[in-house]
């Protein structure tokens, strides 16, 4: 039996990163939001409970060349390789994204999708984006 091949991919920020797995075929694995502060850690954990990650992507964005250098370093120590995506508007897809998996309920169902905003940090559906966008791009 085949280890399932899956891509780790990073949406950096101050205070808090989203991580989010995916399988080759862009399959959601999991996906969570950390502290930025204990990154290290948890990409470590995630590496462990998925060995098959053969990649990981990190975002362009926000506190992206700290956040970056932190998963570049992981990814050359493991022997996995590593790039940057262009996240520009993912926030905003992650936000429109955050609707389709949580559709609204009661009152806000009468309000228009662009008018909603999430009731929560949206930073873990932004690297399920970010691991979509490299998987597109790097179709085999």
């Amino acid at each position: 039996m085949a280890l399932e091949a899956y891509v780790l991919a990073v949406d950096p920020g101050r205070d808090k990163t989203g991580v989010a797995i995916l399988t080759k075929t862009a399959q959601l694995v999991m996906m969570d939001i950390v502290p930025t502060d204990s990154v290290m850690r948890e990409l470590q954990s995630l590496l462990r409970m998925y060995a098959g990650v053969s990649v990981l992507v990190c975002g362009n964005g926000t506190n992206h060349k700290a956040v970056g250098t932190i998963v570049k370093n992981l990814a050359e120590e493991q022997g996995k390789a590593f790039t940057f995506v262009n996240e520009k508007h993912t926030t905003e897809e992650a936000r429109r994204r955050y609707f389709e998996v949580h559709p609204p309920t009661g009152w806000r169902k009468l309000v228009p999708k662009g008018m909603l905003y999430p009731p929560v940090p949206v930073d873990d559906i932004t690297a399920w984006i970010i691991g979509e966008r490299w998987l597109l791009a790097n179709k085999e």
